[in-house]
Formats: C-alpha cells, sequence, structure tokens
C-alpha cells in the first residue's frame, strides 16, 4: 500500500474501522449534519477524537516518511439520496500554487463504504506532480478524464490515504434511498514549511491539542498552531499578484 502511495498517489485500507467504531462515528456524523446551526465538526467528541485514532496515525507515519506533520482540518458529512457532485478539483494548501516540495494528505472514511449508489469517487493517479489552483479544473464538471478511475465498491469503514495535490471527484449517482453515506475526512501536512491556516483557526487546534493531551496523548505538535500562517489573508492578497510572482521576491528587486 505505501508502494501504491508512492506511485499512485493514494492507496486504500479495506475494512479499517471496526463495527463499534463505524456505528460510534456514524451515530456522530448522523448528530453533526443534523444539529442547527451546524457546528465545526472537530466540536463532536468522536469526530474530534478521530484526528489522532492511533492506526489511522500509524500509516499516516508511514506515507510522511517519518518525518513530523501537522493536523489540518476534519470535515464530516452526510450524503442522502439526491445529495450533488463535486466537480473536479484538488486541495493542496499553497498561495500561489507553484510545487510540491512537502506532503499533504487528506484521509477519508467511508463508514458504510461506496456502492454505486449517491456518489462515486474520482481520482486521477500520478495527477498530484502537477501543481495547479484548486478550482482549475472546475469547467470540466465531474466528466472522465484521461487517466481517471472510479473508485465505487469499497467495504464499510474503509480508510483511503490520498496526495492532497490529486485531481479528485465526487460523481452523483441514483439511489441510496434510505441508506444515506456517512464521509469523514481529515487532513494532515509535512512539517518544514508554514501552511495555510484552515479558516481564522478559531481555536481549534488549542482546543484539540487539549483534548488529545487530556486522553494520553504524547504528539502535541499535530496540533501546533505555529506551523501555519494567516490561510484567509493569504488568499486574498495572493489575488492581486500580477505578473510573475517570483519578481516580487527581495533578491530579484534590483536585477
Amino acid at each position: 500500500m505505501l508502494d501504491s502511495f508512492q506511485e499512485q498517489g493514494y492507496a486504500v485500507f479495506p475494512d479499517f474501522l471496526g463495527k463499534e467504531e463505524i456505528d460510534t462515528l456514524k451515530a456522530a456524523v448522523d448528530a453533526h449534519a443534523s444539529a442547527r446551526p451546524q457546528r465545526n465538526a472537530y466540536e463532536n467528541e468522536q469526530i474530534g477524537e478521530l484526528t489522532w485514532h492511533s492506526r489511522a496515525l500509524e500509516q499516516v507515519d508511514k506515507v510522511m516518511g517519518g518525518e513530523r506533520y501537522v493536523f489540518h482540518h476534519i470535515h464530516a458529512a452526510r450524503h442522502d439520496a439526491g445529495t450533488r457532485g463535486v466537480a473536479w478539483h484538488q486541495d493542496y494548501e499553497q498561495y500561489p500554487q507553484t510545487n510540491r516540495a512537502h506532503l499533504m494528505v487528506h484521509v477519508f472514511f467511508y463508514l458504510n463504504g461506496l456502492n454505486g449508489t449517491i456518489g462515486d469517487l474520482l481520482l486521477v493517479p500520478g495527477s498530484q506532480r502537477f501543481a495547479v489552483e484548486s478550482n482549475a479544473l472546475t469547467f470540466l464538471g465531474d466528466s472522465d478524464l484521461p487517466g481517471s478511475i472510479t473508485v465505487d465498491d469499497v467495504s464499510p469503514g474503509s480508510m483511503l490515504i490520498v496526495h492532497s495535490g490529486m485531481w479528485h471527484a465526487r460523481r452523483a449517482k441514483p439511489g441510496g434511498e434510505g441508506s444515506p453515506r456517512f464521509f469523514i475526512d481529515m487532513s494532515f501536512c509535512q512539517s518544514g514549511v508554514k501552511w495555510p491556516s484552515y479558516g481564522r483557526g478559531d481555536g481549534m487546534l488549542a482546543d484539540l491539542r487539549a483534548r488529545y493531551e487530556a486522553d494520553g496523548g504524547t504528539r502535541p505538535w499535530l496540533f501546533d498552531e505555529e506551523q501555519f500562517f494567516d490561510g484567509p489573508r493569504a488568499r486574498k492578497e495572493s489575488k492581486d499578484l500580477q505578473g510573475s510572482v517570483i519578481l516580487d521576491l527581495p533578491q530579484w528587486q534590483n536585477s
């Protein structure tokens, strides 16, 4: 699976979660999706604890090659019958997009699997090597691309680790009435560079770090705010850049 990740940019871990874990997390995602107003997913006790799931982090350790890394965000969703698809995009956090020097991964949990209803996961293996803006491919919708694959048959509780720079989409599919799909994704960034923060932060990392340490966690650097810069400000200011960005670097000012 590690070889597959290095070559293709993703790895599939079937039946990763046990039945008790699946049932607990499905109930948590259902409560999160039904809450009004909806709160951040990490605030739910069971969903938040998934960010330091020991067996999941063992696999993240491997794809990170033993390097330290930091948690970025976690989302949870209930996809009911008729849920709309999501066009092609990539989720690597960088402003502007220029390189893939450090690894960022998304960890997908399909609590009741994928079975060809509601939505399929689409991937373009190897596309993580090409730096493009997140929405650069949105105009393509969810049409098949050269080399793309469809993931529509994975067992309940399966986990996928995907390079965040991989182009992916969700294609809406009919069916699934009475059997919604429960989905969680979380993300981690390799240390060594500063990463854009997720939103404004709003105390997420401090909250999770305190809960993690109270649970006996010994790697508080997983939730280190110092490894991030102001993401919303970066997004806003990067939109105003003109011409070749390299010319704004100090060593080019007088060239």
